[in-house]
C-alpha cells in the first residue's frame, strides 16, 4: 500500500512539474513569437506606481527580449538575475524534455499498476 501511494506521489509531483515546465518554455519562447510591444501592454506596472520602487522583476521581459536578441550586456543592465532566471528556465526546459522522454515508460508502468488495483478508476 505504501509503494502504490509513493509511485502516486510521484506521478502527481512528475504531472506538477511538467506542467510548470510547459508555461516556462512559453515564457522562453515569447520573445520570439509576440512582438515585444504587444506584450508589455498585458503587464502592469503597479508595483512600482503604489511602493515607488521597483520590484524584483522590474524589466524582466525586457530583458528576456534583449537575451533573445543576444544583447546579454543590456540584459544585464535591465535586470542583473535576468540571465540568472533565463538560464534557470532554460536548464529546467532541457531537463524536462529529456525526463519526459525517459520516464514515458516510467509514467506507463505506473498509471498500469494504478488501475489494476483499481486506484485510478
Amino acid at each position: 500500500m505504501l509503494k502504490i501511494r509513493r509511485s502516486e506521489l510521484m506521478l502527481a509531483l512528475l504531472l506538477v512539474w511538467f506542467i510548470l515546465s510547459v508555461g516556462i518554455f512559453i515564457i522562453l519562447m515569447l520573445p520570439f513569437v509576440v512582438p515585444q510591444h504587444q506584450l508589455a501592454q498585458f503587464i502592469p506596472e503597479s508595483w512600482q506606481a503604489e511602493f515607488h520602487k521597483p520590484c524584483v522583476f522590474c524589466g524582466m521581459s525586457t530583458a528576456f527580449y534583449a537575451i533573445s536578441r543576444g544583447d546579454f550586456n543590456q540584459a544585464h543592465l535591465l535586470n542583473p538575475l535576468s540571465l540568472y532566471v533565463y538560464s534557470a528556465f532554460l536548464l529546467n526546459t532541457i531537463f524536462a524534455a529529456i525526463t519526459l522522454k525517459r520516464s514515458t515508460r516510467f509514467i506507463k508502468n505506473i498509471t498500469a499498476t494504478l488501475y489494476h488495483r483499481n486506484v485510478l478508476s
